[in-house]
């Protein structure tokens, strides 16, 4: 089986539709296995939904939807939808997000991990047709509609392998991708009816021959997340403790070094990044998303680069 290649955008910066078919239809054209957008200042189910009707073979799916802006039955049946227009084309990545974000929206996360466990089980049953009517009775999807889980910690990849059909981490090194078998497979162990994980990642890609120029890019791309409390604590936990610390007192891009960014993304030539790439695939990653720059420009010079 040919090895699977997926991208990541982020259309909520300005896209308009039809950019956001233009791009999807260019990776399928690509040869690109999948395409998924972020829930970045957009609808991500309606993203998800243009860029399946704008294409005939590629996956599209959300990375992620968050669960705390959509009740799980909207989400369901959003998914059921999208799934039959896509002729089974669509993957629903589901996760919590951020703090800073959900407060900015003014929602309560409460324990995480506990409304992540019942948001996906919930999900999972209203496409079965369970649950009360409401209208009218419930009836099952029509296509089936892979659930995937955003996962960074030990506890959510355990929590996921338990639940979904698929993982979804970022910013993740080689190294923490061979640790979370063991993670991986605790959650399976306690599974039903599921069959194996298939572990994605999310790689930021910047393709260029100045090594140094796409590390400065990615610190440019990249600086916010430093901002965020799980990946504070995501990248103490892969060993970067110094870059954590600096994380925490605001420094923002900067924090992020060379030894983190050559552990996590992509960057520099194109035959750099190819090695970069098969070294995750060689540690246990199934489906690598490639994170494009942010901007129409970034998704077209990644789709350009790795054209198949």
């Amino acid at each position: 089986m040919a090895e699977r290649l997926g991208l990541a955008v982020i259309p909520g910066i300005g896209w308009r539709a039809s950019e956001i078919q233009a791009i999807a239809r260019e990776a399928e054209e690509a040869g690109f296995d999948a395409i998924f957008a972020a829930e970045v200042n957009n609808d991500v189910m309606a993203t998800a939904q243009l860029m399946g009707v704008a294409t005939r073979r590629i996956q599209v799916g959300t990375w992620i939807a968050n669960i705390y802006v959509r009740h799980s039955y909207a989400c369901a049946q959003g998914a059921a939808l999208i799934a039959d227009a896509t002729d089974g084309r669509f993957v629903l990545g589901l996760g919590v997000s951020h703090p800073p974000v959900n407060k900015a929206l003014g929602i309560d996360m409460g324990d995480a991990p506990s409304a992540l466990r019942r948001y996906v089980t919930a999900v999972r049953s209203w496409l079965k047709g369970e649950g009360p009517a409401t209208h009218l009775p419930q009836k099952p999807t029509v296509r089936p509609v892979p659930l995937y889980v955003a996962a960074v910690t030990s506890r959510t990849v355990e929590l996921a392998s338990e639940l979904a059909d698929g993982i979804m981490p970022f910013l993740w090194s080689a190294d923490r991708v061979r640790k979370s078998k063991a993670w991986i497979d605790r959650g399976r162990a306690k599974a039903s009816g599921l069959g194996q994980v298939d572990v994605t990642l999310g790689l930021p890609t910047f393709i260029g021959d100045d090594v140094k120029a796409m590390r400065e890019a990615a610190r440019a791309n990249l600086g916010l997340y430093t901002t965020f409390p799980f990946f504070q604590r995501l990248f103490r936990a892969s060993g970067f403790g110094p870059e954590a610390d600096q994380m925490e007192k605001g420094v923002g891009g900067p924090s992020l070094s060379d030894r983190v960014l050559d552990a996590v993304c992509l960057t520099g030539p194109l035959s750099r990044c190819r090695e970069q790439l098969a070294a995750f695939r060689s540690a246990g990653v199934d489906l690598p998303i490639l994170v494009a720059p942010i901007g129409l420009d970034g998704a077209r010079g990644v789709i350009k680069a790795l054209r198949r």
